[in-house]
């Protein structure tokens, strides 16, 4: 919890200070912008691989390893895609933001196709029956 306030805190004063800068010099507060948000995510970085083990250890002990893994490779392109939105829209662009979602969209389909194609097969073997 004291994590999430210490980034709220220092996303919001983040934002204060290139809001002053960006008045100045809107170069200079877009990779202030961008220094920040990598800094956070480097921050959160470590939780991230503190949950990805949690969720390793327990798709061990169960079946569900396939779909666990899935749903960590899912997760992990969303959040840097997320990230790339975000400095491209700071930036002012909206069409190389939209691309990347794009992107990232993709990434998760093709990175879900294997979980859809078993679905499939089993289904299809259910009505086979």
């Amino acid at each position: 919890m004291s994590g999430v306030v210490a980034v709220s805190a220092v996303a919001v004063f983040a934002a204060v200070c290139g809001a002053l800068i960006k008045k100045g010099n809107p170069e200079t507060a877009l990779l202030f912008s961008v220094g920040v948000a990598v800094l956070v995510f480097l921050y959160v970085l470590p939780q991230v691989e503190s949950l990805a083990q949690t969720v390793s250890q327990l798709a061990e002990a169960s079946d569900l390893s396939e779909v666990l893994g899935v749903l960590l490779k899912a997760l992990g392109i969303v959040l840097i895609g997320r990230l790339a939105v975000g400095v491209c829209r700071d930036a002012g662009e909206s069409a190389l933001a939209s691309g990347v979602e794009f992107a990232v969209k993709t990434a998760v389909l093709l990175t879900a196709l294997p979980l859809l194609q078993n679905l499939l097969s089993v289904i299809q073997e259910v009505l086979t029956l």
